[in-house]
């Protein structure tokens, strides 16, 4: 079983979007599992507070190390395997494809959820975290990349998918975007009442054709969308 589990101040948020469609099901067949720890268990005072003013100055508060360092602890004292440690915040590397299918292939995750301005670097860096960023904005808590994040893997855990293959079509299987797809009606009339058609070559039968077709789009575009991950 790959087991995800999250740090955070708000455990109540999950498991949100995870307990449905083909991931909440493999959450209830036992494929994953989740767990939330909640970090106002561990704070340093006598009110849990788990947060302190930043040294230097500056807006907000900072999560501090040793609140952190406790409630990883608590996770690991009871582990007896090794998995990763990674901490969503908009400083960190952008999370790809490759790093999913990483992650996905580990025996789970542990995963803290940044809130306020951030967490101390110094069990950032003591603890090993690996510093993951789902996009180039600020969202107020860590809470919903962490989701992304252990939504990814969990769609490649074996079982969890009902057609396999697809995976090794999908985007950035090859560093390329997926193809464009189309279904009923072959001829569709939208409401101003143009025609729009489904492409002669994917009614044609002729696979081998298609698939050319199909990678031929694929890198027209990402030409167009993505013309980094060409140069990968």
């Amino acid at each position: 079983m790959w087991r995800a589990k999250i740090i955070t101040i708000y455990p109540e948020m999950f498991p949100g979007v995870l307990g449905y469609s083909i991931i909440g099901k493999a959450l209830k067949d036992k494929i994953w599992s989740l767990d939330t720890i909640n970090l106002n268990e561990f704070g340093f005072d006598k009110r849990n507070s788990i947060d302190d003013s930043p040294f230097g100055g500056g807006p907000g508060m900072v999560i501090r190390p040793d609140v952190v360092e406790r409630a990883v602890m608590s996770i690991l004292k009871n582990l007896k395997i090794k998995i990763p440690l990674v901490y969503m915040t908009p400083s960190g590397r952008p999370l790809n494809q490759q790093d999913i299918v990483r992650f996905s292939q580990q025996k789970g995750i542990i995963i803290l959820c940044g809130r306020f301005e951030g967490v101390d670097i110094r069990v950032i860096d003591s603890l090993g975290f690996e510093q993951i960023s789902i996009g180039d904005y600020v969202l107020t808590g860590g809470e919903v990349a962490a989701q992304v994040l252990v939504e990814g893997c969990v769609r490649l855990l074996p079982g969890v998918l009902g057609h396999a293959e697809s995976i090794l079509e999908e985007s950035f299987s090859e560093n390329l975007l997926e193809y464009p797809h189309y279904t009923r009606p072959k001829i569709w009339v939208d409401k101003s009442g143009n025609k729009h058609h489904v492409p002669d070559i994917l009614v044609s039968g002729h696979h081998e054709k298609i698939k050319e077709w199909r990678k031929e789009k694929s890198i027209e575009i990402t030409k167009k969308y993505r013309p980094d991950l060409l140069k990968k």
